[in-house]
């Protein structure tokens, strides 16, 4: 498992969900049109990280779209 990798992921989406917050916090009102817009970006940036842990950016090449940002079949939850 590349480490650099999998910060490099989890940082986009810990990003991401800033960005989300930042603009909730500007526009409480707004929350209940722009969380369901929102949240899935950040879903699919969780899901990548975790998809691409193994292969790395050699992911993009060898993994589909929808596998890649898919929720994990793996996820011991």
């Amino acid at each position: 498992m590349d480490a650099e990798w999998v910060l490099t992921t989890l940082t986009d989406a810990m990003e991401a969900l800033e960005a989300t917050i930042g603009e909730l916090e500007s526009d409480p009102e707004a929350v209940d049109e722009r969380l369901p817009q929102l949240l899935p970006a950040i879903y699919a940036k969780l899901n990548y990280a975790w998809n691409s842990r193994e292969l790395g950016p050699e992911a993009i090449d060898k993994l589909d779209h929808d596998a890649l940002i898919g929720f994990p079949k793996d996820l011991p939850l």
